[in-house]
């Protein structure tokens, strides 16, 4: 395939490049602030404790106290507070207070550009390698 430099060409994998930039159009996340945000919730759950939270709260219906969650793992109250403090910054808990105690949930707006990230990737030209 012959390709200009003000053409787009297309790789064996079928994705569409542009040769000025030198990025696949096919992404949805070429804002770098939705990057930044998406690689920021993929580290928040990289620690295995706080991807249990964050299973354990989408799964619920209700906010769950944090005294709730922390009799759950063999950890420290202030322990899983740093967790969810995380997870909380990193927008995919929201958290609210009712007198002494902190009441968490999982945070559907955050979740929404993981699942459409993943949901990309799964779309995407490898997926016939599974």
């Amino acid at each position: 395939m012959t390709t200009t430099p003000d053409s787009t060409s297309e790789s064996i994998t079928g994705i569409t490049r542009d040769p000025r930039t030198r990025e696949d159009s096919i992404s949805a996340f070429t804002d770098h602030q939705s990057e930044d945000r998406i690689a920021a919730a993929f580290k928040a759950i990289g620690h295995p404790v706080r991807l249990r939270i964050l299973n354990l709260l989408s799964r619920r219906k209700e906010p769950l106290c944090v005294c709730h969650i922390e009799e759950r793992f063999a950890l420290a109250q202030p322990t899983i507070s740093h967790h969810l403090r995380v997870l909380r910054q990193a927008g995919l808990v929201n958290s609210k207070r009712k007198g002494t105690w902190v009441y968490y949930a999982a945070c559907e707006s955050g979740l929404a550009p993981l699942r459409a990230f993943l949901e990309q990737l799964e779309a995407g030209p490898f997926r016939a390698l599974h």
